[in-house]
């Protein structure tokens, strides 16, 4: 157990009372379809989790490959109780609490409850800001989006891949392949440098910025 204020990236998680603390490593399933306490436990209680330390993906799995739907950073928030997985990319650290001890202390504070829907509606709104890419932005533009929105987060133009080629395709609704394609050819292009396997230079902002705003034909 641990005193919820340790996990410090959003301010009314503070005000929780202690939750469990549970570490994952690279590959391991946070929460899982079928094991309603997300652990691997069997059939516990829905659980909300907050993510403290690492960076998790949260994916769909079909018969022959996984569609990742986004990612989980440090301060993100999760219910067990979905269709989805959630799978460790690098070693996570997770606080949770049973969903109905939550409901109870919201019922009880409202203003921690109107700060936990501010974060679910931040969840939504990227959940919207994904179903918007596919269904109306190519691939280049999705793609400059997915790059604009990772510098602001990483607050650097010398971006961090945080995923396999394979993952980010999925996430972007296409494949490893075309993905690589254009990739190489932002760089042809000197729009994108790439100093490393792990990192991308964004060399044009106004040029990325400019594929975002494409609409497709």
């Amino acid at each position: 157990m641990q005193d919820a204020a340790t996990c410090p990236h959003s301010a009314w998680i503070g005000e929780l009372p202690g939750g469990l603390r549970r570490r994952f490593e690279p590959g391991a399933a946070i929460a899982r379809p079928g094991d309603v306490d997300g652990y691997g436990e069997g059939k516990g209680p829905d659980r909300l989790f907050v993510l403290d330390e690492g960076l998790a993906r949260i994916c769909l799995n079909g018969a022959a490959r996984a569609l990742t739907i986004g990612y989980l950073r440090p301060g993100g928030a999760y219910v067990t109780h979905t269709r989805a997985w959630v799978e460790a990319v690098s070693p996570c650290t997770v606080v949770s609490w049973p969903v109905g001890e939550m409901l109870a202390l919201l019922t009880r504070q409202p203003a921690l409850g109107l700060a936990a829907f501010r974060e679910v509606g931040q969840l939504l709104h990227g959940a919207l800001n994904l179903i918007e890419d596919l269904a109306f932005r190519p691939v280049e533009s999705r793609f400059a989006r997915f790059l604009l929105n990772e510098r602001a987060l990483q607050q650097s133009d010398l971006i961090r891949q945080i995923d396999s080629t394979e993952s980010l395709a999925a996430a972007l609704g296409t494949s490893r392949q075309t993905l690589s394609t254009l990739i190489n050819r932002l760089i042809r292009e000197g729009v994108l440098a790439r100093p490393d396997r792990r990192h991308l230079r964004l060399l044009d902002i106004a040029r990325l910025e400019a594929m975002v705003d494409l609409s497709a034909s």
